[in-house]
């Protein structure tokens, strides 16, 4: 045990203290020295606490127990060894009950598996990393901070020592510092034959019909015969048998560019002899240049039909695809310079699918257009949508304040089978998502209603002026899913509020998941709500769903069914219902719309057709109006989104609304225009980029031709497979070479769009990509144990073998603290009061002293027969008293007997008798003499002053009395003096 001071320079305030206790000492003259002794030491002990809290103090205990942390490496190339456990389990036995230890689970980052406890059971390790990679350092860092500065810790590593980045020994060595041992256990794994496809090289540009050679490199640690497979896109487009000899090997294939855009190539290995086959595949990407393409998409057959024919005639080349054809990969995208949506529901894409095209538009820079019909913008249920962020209007109608109110109840099914599907889906959530869009939709004069209902209906919100959303979603937030389904009592509650509805229109939606029993009156009740103008449309979710009761109420009612099967769908459905039941999207009024901007198309500048009916939208702000209806509403609008481009056409392509813009003249003229603006406007950089993958991370690096300067700005966007996006700023690393990284960590692709931009404008565009194929730890098998040594010995840290080498109790000796500043001050304050009443309390002077007599007494025998040194002060303070009072007693008696013998001298002198006489006279007068200095004998000499002023009174012709009254005055008055 020990004391240590955080701060001692406040112990010098122990000076000024001690002052201040001496100065108050000295100035208590009159108090009784007992009374003194005791105050003073109490305010000494307040003083001291005070000063020792100040400084910081605390107590120091050395710390036996052990903390260790173990890091256990769970990637993939540790293929979940089951030492793991086994070895942990049997280090936790050997240690004492004090010892603690944790768990941190590593791979590509680290996470705590099981916190720091003294508990002896241990479970085997779950936590969920990313397996793709090796961060040991990571793994290290964490490990370290979990250990308190003041413990004895160890980090012990159980790994094969194939780390795939960060730097361990750095780490290691950083921990060392700490005072944190760090120890490994090397867990190699079983190696067989391996081949491995390390790398696909293909030209970065290339033109349609150019041959070119693709270099496929092999790495393998054994010779075997093997077939190699090369794809473009998923066409077959080469194949050959090969020998693989031991260590590295190339091979060609010679190819013609047959397909224009951008193009992905892959390369399959099927080695004789191989272990591992995740890393027998690897993939390159080529821009073919040639005319580009334009993907369009039906949402039923014939919806694009004369817009097909009007880009053939400029020469504008088309792919047309069901929606349900969509490429699944990002990249695939990249081969369309515009995508066009002919009258697509947003039922027929998924939200996947909407995300990778939206994500095309922004980031890649492909061209969108989307045009009307009686599936497509508000009506198709496109609100709120990736594809309505990226398009140029929003699909509700904002500010129309005019239009037929709507009276809207949604009676949705929150019977438990509404919770997670066997696919994770949450189908409440969904449902309530989709509540949330149909309020959105609707406008102030609107009223909204929503009942849930299990065995029974309950009111969620009671019928209500679509004003407050917030405080609407709020109450359908609050929804959740329990009990069975009973569907009639919900319906015919429905009735009883929409009725109560003061709205031109009313409709309302049931949504369910479950079977109903058909013994209530459905076709009476919805032939009621029928004869008051109520629609009722029903949506069926899942196969589990009474179908044939929900297609009867949707018929009985006047309304629409849907089936839902992917639950994922049902916000879409209730967004195009709720435009469907308001009847307002669809504008029929025969009109030449009025041009308001487009002046560089010059198929607009021509006399326009009229047309007979569009979908309504509300525009964007930063959008262009080109075309615009009596209303305002836009039938031909543009903007720039992102990197792309995009347009909305709100009249349909068939003819049905605009018949005569079908035979118009400008009509071919005019879809080419639109079609070009879409496409991407900048020139291709002219540098020259290369990707390649550094452990975990991809590195971008751009050549600019020798003798031009650097771009100004030069950006990489980065979308990976998951569709989130990193944008990479391009940094000079040598004269003309640029690089940039980004994170690479999971297999997949990684499509890079390059944007060179000059004063804030993009002046050049290139995409790039980087196929990360399979992960590092599939890679040619190393010699861990060596490379797991080698950061060790640089590290500090040492190898062990068995699991008693955990907790052997021989870490570095270490010191606890325990601050003991807020008991000092307690014990001040405590102190305090009887500092007060030592000062203030009465009692008789005797208690004083025999409390006092008391503490010398206790103090003595505490310091070995010695007084303290309170006490010690206050005998030599009496002594000094009683020399002082001796003193005085002296003088005064002194002073007395030489004015008496002055007094009898003066008699003496008055009365004297004849010459014969003078001998008895003298005698007597010595006699009396003698008497007076015999009284005065214990005063002090001090009169001598007092005799030399008598004389000089005595000449001046006074009397003796007076004489003597004034010397005594005198006297008396020194003696005051003296006292002050």
């Amino acid at each position: 045990m020990g004391i240590d001071v955080q701060q001692p320079w406040f112990l010098l305030l122990l000076i000024p203290a001690a002052w201040m206790i001496a100065s108050w000492w000295r100035g208590q003259r009159r108090m009784p020295n007992s009374r003194k002794t005791l105050i003073a030491a109490v305010r000494g002990a307040v003083f001291l606490l005070l000063i020792l809290a100040l400084a910081g103090t605390q107590l120091l205990h050395p710390v036996r127990a052990e903390t260790v942390v173990v890091v256990v490496d769970r990637s993939a190339s540790m293929k979940d060894d089951p030492r793991v456990y086994e070895f942990i389990r049997a280090a936790v036995e050997e240690k004492r009950a004090e010892d603690q230890f944790g768990v941190v689970a590593v791979g590509a980052e680290a996470a705590v598996d099981q916190p720091l406890t003294t508990r002896q059971d241990v479970q085997p390790v779950g936590v969920e990393v990313n397996r793709h990679a090796t961060n040991l350092a990571e793994g290290i860092r964490l490990a370290a901070a979990m250990i308190p500065s003041h413990a004895r810790g160890k980090i012990v590593l159980l790994t094969d020592g194939l780390a795939t980045h960060g730097d361990a020994a750095r780490e290691a060595k950083l921990a060392a510092e700490r005072g944190i041992a760090v120890e490994a256990v090397s867990l190699q794994q079983p190696q067989g034959e391996e081949v491995v496809l390390t790398a696909v090289q293909v030209p970065e540009r290339l033109y349609a019909g150019e041959e070119y050679a693709i270099k496929v490199d092999v790495e393998s640690t054994t010779a075997t015969r093997a077939t190699l497979r090369l794809y473009e896109g998923n066409r077959e487009a080469g194949r050959q048998t090969i020998q693989v000899e031991k260590g590295k090997n190339r091979f060609l294939f010679t190819q013609k560019a047959l397909q224009e855009g951008f193009q992905r190539y892959r390369v399959e290995i099927e080695p004789e002899r191989d272990t591992v086959q995740t890393n027998n595949q690897a993939h390159a990407y080529a821009q073919v240049a040639g005319a580009p393409t334009v993907l369009v998409l039906e949402g039923h057959p014939g919806a694009a039909k004369n817009l097909v024919s009007a880009l053939a005639a400029g020469s504008i080349k088309t792919d047309v695809k069901d929606p349900s054809l969509l490429p699944k990969a990002l990249d695939g995208y990249k081969r369309y310079a515009s995508i066009i949506l002919a009258d697509v529901e947003a039922t027929q894409l998924s939200d996947a699918d909407m995300e990778r095209i939206r994500t095309a538009v922004r980031d890649l820079g492909v061209g969108l257009i989307m045009t009307g019909g009686s599936n497509s913008f508000g009506m198709g249920g496109w609100l709120q949508t990736p594809i309505e962020e990226a398009l140029p209007v929003h699909m509700d109608l904002r500010g129309k304040e005019d239009l037929p109110s709507l009276g809207l109840v949604l009676v949705i099914d929150k019977s438990g089978s509404m919770s997670a599907d066997a696919h994770g889906v949450d189908k409440m959530e969904l449902a309530k998502e989709a509540a949330i869009r149909a309020t959105t939709m609707l406008n102030g004069q609107d009223q909204i209603g929503v009942i849930a209902f299990d065995g029974s209906p309950w009111e969620v919100v009671p019928p209500r002026s679509v004003t407050d959303l917030d405080e609407i979603h709020r109450q359908i937030g609050g929804i959740f899913a329990d009990g069975g389904t009973d569907i009639f009592p919900a319906l015919q509650m429905a009735y009883e509020r929409i009725k109560t509805m003061q709205t031109k229109r009313k409709h309302v939606i049931l949504l369910t998941d479950g079977q109903s029993g058909r013994s209530s009156d459905y076709q009476a009740l919805l032939q009621q709500m029928a004869g008051e103008n109520i629609t009722v449309s029903t949506v069926a979710v899942g196969d589990d769903a009474d179908t044939l009761l929900l297609e009867d109420i949707a018929q009985w009612g006047n309304g629409r069914y849907y089936f839902a099967k992917d639950a994922t769908s049902v916000p879409k459905i209730f967004s195009k219902e709720t435009a469907l039941a308001s009847r307002t999207y669809i504008v029929e009024q025969p009109q030449v719309p009025k041009r308001t901007g487009g002046d560089d198309w010059s198929a607009l500048r021509q006399p326009l057709p009229p047309l007979h009916a569009y979908v309504a939208t509300t525009p964007k702000q930063t959008a262009e109006q080109l075309l615009t209806s009596l209303d305002e509403d836009p039938i031909l609008i543009r903007w720039q989104y992102g990197l792309g481009r995009s347009v909305a056409w709100t009249s349909d392509l068939e003819g049905k609304w605009a018949p005569a813009w079908v035979t118009w003249p400008g009509y071919s003229r005019m879809w080419n225009e639109a079609v070009a603006w879409t496409l991407p406007q900048v020139a291709t950089g002219r540098w020259k980029t290369e990707t390649r993958l550094d452990g975990t991370s991809g590195v971008i690096t751009v050549t600019v031709p020798k003798g031009e300067k650097l771009p100004q700005e030069l950006e990489a966007v980065v979308v990976n497979q998951e569709m989130n996006r990193e944008a990479v700023r391009l940094k000079p690393v040598a004269p003309g070479t640029l690089e940039g990284r980004f994170s690479a960590a999971e297999p997949g692709s990684y499509l890079i769009q390059i944007t060179e931009k000059t004063n804030g404008q993009v002046t050049a565009s290139e995409t790039a990509g980087l196929t990360v194929s399979y992960s590092p730890e599939y890679g040619l098998p190393r010699d861990g144990d060596s490379e797991l040594r080698q950061w060790l010995t640089a590290g500090e840290g040492r190898l062990i073998t068995r699991p008693d080498e955990v907790f052997t109790g021989k870490l570095p000796a270490k010191w606890d603290t325990q601050p003991i500043g807020e008991w000092l001050l307690m014990l001040a304050a405590l102190l305090w009061p009887l500092d007060v009443a030592c000062r203030r309390l009465q009692l008789p002077e005797a208690w004083w002293t025999r409390f006092t007599a008391r503490f010398r007494k206790r103090g003595s025998v505490g310091n070995e027969g010695h007084q303290s040194v309170f006490a010690r002060l206050g005998e030599k303070q009496e002594e000094r008293k009683r020399s002082r009072a001796a003193k005085r007693e002296a003088e005064t008696a002194d002073v007395a007997g030489q004015t008496r013998a002055a007094t009898d001298s003066s008699m003496s002198a008055a009365a004297a008798p004849p010459a014969g006489h003078s001998a008895q006279v003298s005698g007597s007068s010595e006699q009396g003499e003698a008497l007076s200095r015999s009284a005065a004998g214990s005063r002090s000499a001090g009169a001598s002053a007092t005799d030399s002023t008598a004389a000089a009174q005595t000449d001046s012709g006074k009397t003796p009395a007076d004489k003597t009254g004034e010397t005594f005055n005198r006297l008396l008055a020194a003696k005051k003096r003296r006292q002050k």
